[in-house]
């Protein structure tokens, strides 16, 4: 009789420091949410989360690892990865990715807040707007590099957390007319571009006006 394998050390280790992860994050997003924190200590999330402040630091090497930790959380949430989607998919891309807003509306929340109240800047977000630049590039090659970038950053930003908090939470529309409002305001945006207009460029009128 063969005995059914165990689970090796380094699955069980890796199980826990996930668990462990997600209990932190937890915790931080609940200080936001209950407590209305725009700046946090790493001490008030570790008693919230019933842990260490060592073990914070073990986990996450500084605040910023912190923030940035709960934005890779809510992409690992995208069935594709951003880079997947091309030019032709923009619409699909935004729909994917407020709908992981949506389910995990509570971190978009946390987040948005302190990224904006603590005034640090994520690098996920500086590699997003990377990937959106790298497939607008075929909209954006009669563009100097430093337009296409700062559209990169526009559309970037439209259909970004930041975003979606700012239209559900501050201004109560809810998550599926958001989503059809930024998809609405970013295919206007790669309309134009395809019509060769951009930013400090005559707008080109279509044909027969």
């Amino acid at each position: 009789m063969t005995c059914p394998a165990q689970p090796s050390d380094v699955t069980l280790r890796d199980q826990h420091t996930g668990l462990t992860r997600d209990l932190i994050l937890d915790a931080l997003t609940r200080l936001v949410l209950e407590e209305g924190v725009h700046d946090f200590s790493v001490q008030r999330v570790a008693e919230l989360a019933g842990v260490s402040h060592r073990t914070i630091y073990r986990h996450f090497a500084s605040r910023e690892d912190l923030l940035e930790a709960l934005a890779i959380r809510l992409a690992s949430q995208m069935p594709r990865e951003l880079s997947s989607y091309d030019a032709c998919e923009v619409r699909d891309a935004i729909r994917d990715i407020h709908a992981v807003f949506t389910k995990e509306s509570k971190r978009v929340k946390a987040l948005a807040i302190l990224a904006a109240g603590a005034r640090i800047r994520l690098p996920h977000r500086k590699k997003n707007t990377r990937v959106v630049q790298r497939t607008l590039a075929p909209l954006t090659a009669h563009l100097a590099a430093e337009e296409a970038e700062a559209v990169a950053i526009l559309i970037r930003s439209i259909a970004g957390s930041f975003m979606w908090f700012h239209l559900t939470d501050e201004h109560g529309l809810d998550p599926e007319r958001t989503t059809r409002l930024v998809v609405w305001a970013v295919q206007a945006l790669i309309d134009s571009l395809r019509a060769g207009n951009g930013p400090g460029r005559p707008e080109k009128l279509p044909e027969g006006d």
